[in-house]
């Protein structure tokens, strides 16, 4: 296999399809969030299928671009915004995003699942996933519910968290027919931390903690940390 990608909602999304009778439907598909140096498209390529990508940051599709190149494989991946996708209705027959649709605010991510369910054929099927609100530690300023806010080299970023039952209210007009949550309980990168880098990690603008009580969490770190997401697999009603 030329494209070696670790995304196990992508993964996943495609051994749903593979177990499911989805002979009605054209092997189109659309990743919303597709840039970086390993398209996850390219695994959907590799089986036949007819790619196209979306992505809002030019440099993430250049990487796109430049993978493409370099293995020989035209994945169409173009500048676009998920919030307003550049595709007509009813374009594809599996329309999915991986881990960029929690960059927006609630808001935003209720107008791209609509958009996701616009360019969707009748009978395809949509993926996506959403950070959980168990989440720990949970960073940034929570502006508005569930809304967290950075800054990362002078630039604002943002998650978005969601209770286990909250995006279910997002799927108007499909029906939802898969839905689960992973939770990764270990982090080699925080095992490995010092006390020192511990408390160098510390911001109050970004913990619930006081600085005493953020050293203090240092030996239960790990029995603490998680992250885990909320996945859905949809289809939309023939």
């Amino acid at each position: 296999m030329v494209a070696k990608i670790m995304r196990p909602p992508v993964c996943h999304f495609l051994a749903y399809l593979n177990r499911i009778d989805v002979s009605h439907l054209d092997k189109t598909v659309l990743d919303c969030g597709a840039g970086g140096s390993n398209p996850p498209l390219a695994l959907f390529y590799e089986r036949g299928h007819k790619t196209y990508g979306i992505d809002i940051a030019e440099d993430r599709t250049e990487l796109a671009n430049t993978f493409c190149r370099e293995h020989d494989m035209n994945l169409n991946i173009i500048r676009g915004d998920m919030r307003d996708i550049p595709f007509d209705d009813e374009s594809f027959s599996f329309v999915y995003e991986c881990d960029s649709m929690c960059h927006l605010t609630k808001k935003d991510i209720m107008a791209t699942i609509k958009e996701m369910t616009r360019v969707l054929k009748k009978g395809g099927y949509l993926s996506v996933g959403f950070k959980a609100l168990d989440n720990w530690p949970l960073d940034g300023e929570e502006r508005c519910p569930g809304e967290f806010w950075n800054q990362y080299d002078e630039e604002e970023y943002m998650h978005s968290y969601f209770t286990d039952e909250e995006p279910d209210q997002y799927f108007t007009g499909l029906e939802i027919v898969w839905k689960g949550k992973q939770t990764v309980l270990y982090s080699e990168w925080v095992a490995q931390m010092s006390q020192e880098d511990w408390i160098e990690w510390y911001d109050d603008t970004w913990t619930r903690y006081s600085r005493e009580e953020w050293i203090n969490l240092y030996n239960e770190r790990l029995l603490r940390f998680r992250q885990s997401s909320l996945q859905y697999i949809a289809q939309k009603p023939i």
